[in-house]
């Protein structure tokens, strides 16, 4: 199972930190780790301002932790990211679980 913790301060973005693997399919053809891995590294990819994060991103496990100021533009770009993790989590509770800090 993949699971999503989100911690907001507010509104604003906290962190993230994602880690597991879904186990929905036979691996390299895990369909709903593959959508949560491109989300993922789509959304981190428009990360404008990296160097207020720190990233780490690895087999099963990516963290994404605030240390500076985010623009406007990161903001909406984690929003982003975090709405496309709960769309999949709509449609496949038994692979990934989001809980909020």
């Amino acid at each position: 199972m993949i699971k999503v913790l989100i911690k907001l301060e507010g509104n604003s973005f906290s962190s993230l930190e994602i880690k597991g693997h879904a186990g929905s399919g036979p691996y390299g053809h895990d369909l709903v780790c593959s959508g949560v891995s491109a989300l993922v590294t789509g959304c981190l990819n428009n990360i404008n301002e990296p160097n207020n994060f720190k990233i780490v991103l690895k087999e099963g496990h990516v963290n994404v932790v605030k240390i500076g100021d985010i623009s406007e533009h990161d903001e909406i770009v984690l929003e982003t990211l975090i709405t496309g993790l709960k769309t999949i989590e709509e449609s496949y509770k038994q692979f990934i679980q989001i809980k909020n800090l």
